[in-house]
């Protein structure tokens, strides 16, 4: 058969996508372990899921210090010990705190997965948080944040959080050197001691996984006790500023950096399918409204984004950019002009067909492996979605017409919503 390369390749859209939610089983000490068991290859990620991040503080910057700390010392091994042992099971380690939850998970070949696991589960039981190790930990995280506040866009992220959750929630206050810098050993176990309990964790093993990783697991972890409380709700109530634009004064910068977010509805509400594929539209993929008319066309940025950021307690549409300080005013105003034209103008449907498909390729790639659908899975527990949420998505992109964008631009993009944050050298600006 004579292939003719002149002629190309006939394109289709996606179809089929369908995800079978894993198996659920329970440890001895009642742990639930949702199981991916598809894998080629003889590796597993165990990943534990703790109800607990920066919500959850008692003082700012406590959730992250604790996880980065948390394979320092344990009740049975020094840090160099621990360090020692995961380097001969050649395994890796990851720890990482968000807004209401705390991630551990631990990478590992089959055949050493008791080991690397035995180590792994003392630091998450019995972590000890030894004072030298923390104090270098702790200097370096304060050099960071350091280097961080030096950076228009790490400004302008900072005063939108302030803005939008609100003066005194724990998700507007952004630690600063001092607050890293006062916080003890004792503040990391007062947070691992509260939240690093059986009643608060729900793991996520994915992999090739068979009987005897499975018996492993409950050997190590569900003989873990005591048994612990059941997790406290989250009471914080978001409460916004009325200020709809505040500039953040950085004298020296010579950029701008621009954040802009719209509240808007949950991640379980009817409209959230469609608006996110909106999103997308606006500024999710490279040929998106923002990016082709602010940097293709007027080359006024390098990269401008725009997402929809849904948490299991509240969503917003996010809109970021830096661009250079002579051009702040004229990309706020063409950002302003692509929102309009969503709400003015119906989508074409060669528009519509090319974001639906940007966006299946998104969720194609969640099922590409076991890792993705357990990230995709670890994602329902820190959002609070259900396990049908998958498939229920893929049906609302491939149902929804240009008038249901139309009707969810004007109904959740009004201009009148925009919260507007510029960090720049404000001496620069004379047009805002």
């Amino acid at each position: 058969m004579t292939i003719d390369r002149s002629c190309p390749p006939p394109v289709s859209g996606f179809t089929g996508l369908h995800l079978e939610f894993p198996r659920c089983v329970s440890l001895r000490n009642g742990i639930p372990v949702w199981v991916i068991d598809n894998g080629d290859d003889d590796i597993n990620r165990l990943t534990y899921y703790f109800d607990g991040g920066m919500l959850h503080e008692d003082r700012p910057y406590q959730a992250a210090l604790t996880m980065a700390t948390l394979a320092e010392g344990n009740a049975h091994r020094d840090a160099a010990a621990i360090a020692e042992s995961f380097d001969y099971y050649g395994s890796l380690k990851q720890a990482n705190s968000g807004d209401a939850h705390s991630v551990v998970s631990l990478s590992s070949l089959n055949d050493n997965f008791a080991g690397a696991l035995e180590v792994m589960q003392q630091c998450v039981a019995t972590a000890t948080f030894p004072d030298h190790e923390f104090s270098i930990i702790r200097q370096q995280h304060v050099s960071n944040c350091e280097i961080a506040l030096e950076r228009v866009k790490y400004l302008a992220m900072k005063e939108m959080k302030r803005l939008y959750y609100g003066d005194g929630h724990p998700l507007s206050m952004r630690a600063t050197p001092g607050d890293i810098a006062a916080l003890t050993p004792d503040d990391a176990r007062r947070f691992h001691r509260r939240h690093f309990v059986p009643a608060r964790c729900r793991l996520v093993l994915a992999g090739r996984i068979t009987d005897r990783e499975l018996a492993t697991v409950d050997d190590l972890v569900g003989s873990w006790q005591p048994a612990g409380a059941p997790p406290e709700p989250v009471t914080w109530h978001v409460d916004p500023s009325p200020q709809m634009l505040s500039i953040v004064d950085k004298p020296g910068a010579v950029q701008s950096a621009i954040v802009i977010t719209v509240p808007t509805v949950g991640r379980r509400h009817p409209h959230y399918f469609k608006l996110r594929l909106l999103v997308m539209a606006l500024g999710g993929y490279f040929g998106s409204r923002l990016v082709t008319n602010v940097r293709e066309d007027k080359g006024y940025t390098y990269g401008i984004v725009a997402n929809l950021l849904g948490s299991a307690f509240d969503a917003y549409v996010g809109i970021a950019t830096e661009c250079d300080t002579k051009y702040t005013r004229a990309v706020i105003d063409e950002i302003k002009k692509e929102l309009r034209r969503l709400r003015d103008e119906t989508m074409g449907d060669d528009e519509l067909y090319t974001v639906k498909q940007h966006m299946l390729s998104s969720l194609a790639k969640q099922l590409d492996t076991p890792f993705s659908i357990a990230g995709y899975v670890g994602s329902t527990i820190m959002h609070g979605v259900y396990p049908e949420y998958y498939n229920e998505q893929v049906a609302a992109i491939a149902a929804a017409t240009p008038r249901d964008l139309q009707e969810m631009a004007q109904r959740y993009l009004p201009d009148d919503k925009l919260r507007i944050v510029i960090a720049t050298d404000k001496s620069k600006l004379s047009d805002i």
